[in-house]
């Protein structure tokens, strides 16, 4: 029998015969000992000292000792040294008042581990009035405070998500208004005869294409996240698609920059299994993020294939910028773009890599980004030259 259960047993008046199976003391002390015993929740049994007399079933199971070895140690060494004196504040209550019920303290196991739980507390008292023992119930708090993170991650990640949809509909409506008010300039213009009819229409097809870029990006992501944008996959060869691109994107560098493009003659030969168009776009959104953040020196774009590993390699360096620190963990996500309101010229919905990522990410590649040390910053692009097989690290 429990010495919990014994010592009240000994402070209990009854007869002192009869004491067999069918002594309704006898049952009564067996049914509070398994209720001690069978507990759900940790109970452990302490003298005034705080030196454990005895302990449950499912405080053992729980902090990992043997009845013999909790038996005789001292409460305080079966907590986590940071309560501790959390915990002498709770005794001295304690004496006071004659208990305390649902203060927070953490215990370390056998193991080493800890864990929270919520200690209530009672003493046992003689006929007297003395402590004969305390009665310490704990409360395993783990699965709470694990739900309790998980709900503050999902708010944080709520909240994050509620600012990159602030700032988006802010960028969204910058970019928005950045090509109207050029569309209707040139039409006043037009219209005045300050400005020739073919220059305002030159005028007027740039913006229109700008907003239809903005429509398309929007319209892309809400595909991706649907897991609805479709791939029309057919064999092509990607050294005339990355030579077009390349060749296209020459004609927005600026005056200080020039552009290298490197082939090897393997990728000159393969056709590779690919949506064309999918795949051009994020060509071009890398191509272009290049010329965007290089306003002097050079971009390198190079292709490479590598028949043996099943993979083929676009890389797209410049002398640029570079990336951010902020920005690079987070850099294929959602609207990561520079503020609006900067001035450097750099603004954008910062749709345009994650859109590259999923697609990349669709064919069974890879994408991916680093600072270079001598200045601006590399892009990466691997494809896998036969989809039924993996790309070889």
């Amino acid at each position: 029998m429990s010495s919990f259960t014994s010592i009240l047993k000994q402070k209990v008046d009854r007869p002192q015969k009869d004491d067999t199976c069918s002594s309704p003391y006898t049952r009564t002390y067996r049914i509070l000992e398994d209720l001690y015993d069978k507990s759900p929740t940790l109970h452990c049994t302490v003298s005034g000292k705080g030196i454990i007399l005895d302990c449950n079933d499912t405080y053992l199971r729980r902090m990992g000792f043997l009845r013999a070895e909790s038996i005789g140690m001292s409460i305080f060494d079966q907590l986590d040294p940071n309560s501790l004196v959390v915990m002498h504040e709770y005794l001295e209550m304690w004496q006071k008042e004659g208990n305390v019920v649902n203060y927070e303290i953490w215990l370390r196991r056998k193991d080493g581990k800890i864990f929270p739980a919520l200690l209530s507390a009672v003493s046992v008292h003689d006929e007297y009035g003395n402590v004969i023992a305390c009665n310490i119930e704990f409360i395993d708090q783990t699965d709470i405070y694990k739900t309790k993170k998980d709900i503050e991650k999902t708010n944080e990640e709520l909240r994050l998500k509620e600012k990159l949809k602030n700032e988006f509909i802010a960028i969204a409506s910058h970019e928005l208004r950045t090509p109207i008010q050029p569309l209707l300039g040139y039409a006043v213009l037009a219209k005045k005869g300050k400005i020739g009819q073919e220059e305002a229409w030159d005028g007027v097809l740039k913006e229109a294409r700008r907003l239809q870029q903005l429509a398309n990006d929007i319209l892309d992501v809400s595909r991706i996240e649907s897991d609805t944008l479709p791939y029309q996959m057919e064999k092509a060869s990607i050294n005339d698609m990355f030579i077009s691109v390349a060749d296209s994107a020459k004609a927005n560098l600026p005056r200080d920059v020039s552009m290298e493009v490197v082939v090897d003659e393997a990728s000159k030969q393969l056709h590779v299994d690919l949506d064309r168009s999918r795949i051009t776009q994020v060509f071009s959104n890398v191509i272009g993020n290049a010329i965007k953040f290089t306003q002097k020196g050079s971009i390198k774009v190079e292709c490479c294939a590598f028949v043996n590993e099943n993979k083929i390699e676009i890389k797209v360096s410049d002398t640029g910028t570079g990336i951010p620190k902020q920005v690079l963990p987070n850099l294929f996500g959602k609207f990561i773009t520079n503020s609006v309101g900067e001035t450097d010229g750099h603004g954008g919905t910062g749709l345009g890599l994650f859109i590259s990522k999923a697609i990349v990410t669709a064919h069974k590649g890879k994408i991916y980004a680093y600072n270079r040390v001598e200045g601006g910053a590399t892009f990466t692009i691997v494809l896998p030259i036969d989809q039924s097989k993996i790309i070889s690290d």
